[in-house]
């Protein structure tokens, strides 16, 4: 009989890395996680080479990426899929509130990252002014990775300090991920001013981004008509990537 771990009701100061991570797991449901950290490289919940996770009903501020989603790290090794997180608070002082993508196993031929959702989410800061890892929003594939089948849906991103609101790159980590593909945000709402503008970019004809749909995004209170209108530039080796 499979059984689901349940993580659910604690509540962290500072831990010293991660608040909480998730390496080569199956079925895990965390809740009600509160977490604040200072320290370097603490991030908030990090989901590595895992599937069918759920991440519900937490506040998350961290000094690093809120959540952020991999392929291979540390110990652990494998494809991430079915990962759904909904109705958290996301306040990171540097780096991403939602990040995935950066890490997998590069010696080889890397790994899937898919099926994943965020949904229901508040962003309230977004602090970050290293180039490379802005996003609110972020999908940086690299280390050979496949990221697909990516939804983002009904998230509400409150005025930041510094970056983007969408940042989707195929990256070289230390060696370029193989693709992204298949992505969908809608309804997505952002009330701030100054920000960097977003961007939508592969890496090469080999290593390209296709079918991103972005459906409903609202900047300022104004539902952006086109891409220009939404600020999301879009560079080389990026196919069919739409607003509506």
């Amino acid at each position: 009989m499979e059984r689901t771990l349940y993580i659910e009701g604690i509540h962290l100061l500072n831990p010293p890395h991660y608040s909480i991570y998730v390496g080569g797991t199956e079925k895990i449901r965390i809740e009600n996680i509160t977490s604040f950290s200072c320290e370097g490289w603490s991030d908030g919940i990090d989901i590595m080479s895992s599937r069918d996770v759920t991440v519900q009903d937490c506040f998350l501020r961290t000094s690093d990426d809120c959540i952020a989603v991999y392929g291979r790290r540390w110990d652990y090794n494998g494809d991430t899929r079915n990962v759904r997180v909904t109705g958290c608070t996301l306040w990171a002082d540097v780096a991403h509130p939602t990040n995935m993508g950066t890490h997998g196993d590069y010696e080889h031929e890397g790994n899937i990252l898919e099926d994943i959702c965020f949904e229901d989410l508040d962003i309230l800061e977004h602090r970050e002014h290293q180039a490379d890892y802005l996003g609110c929003m972020a999908i940086n594939a690299g280390d050979k990775n496949t990221v697909r089948n990516i939804r983002y849906e009904n998230i509400r991103i409150e005025p930041f300090v510094h970056g983007k609101i969408l940042d989707i790159q195929v990256k070289c980590n230390p060696a370029p991920g193989k693709r992204i593909e298949h992505i969908i945000l809608k309804d997505i709402d952002y009330m701030g001013q100054g920000e960097v503008r977003s961007c939508v970019r592969g890496y090469s004809e080999e290593y390209q981004v296709a079918d991103v749909k972005i459906e409903n995004l609202s900047i300022r209170g104004r539902r952006a008509e086109s891409l220009e209108e939404a600020g999301i530039d879009v560079g080389p080796f990026a196919e069919n990537v739409r607003i509506c």
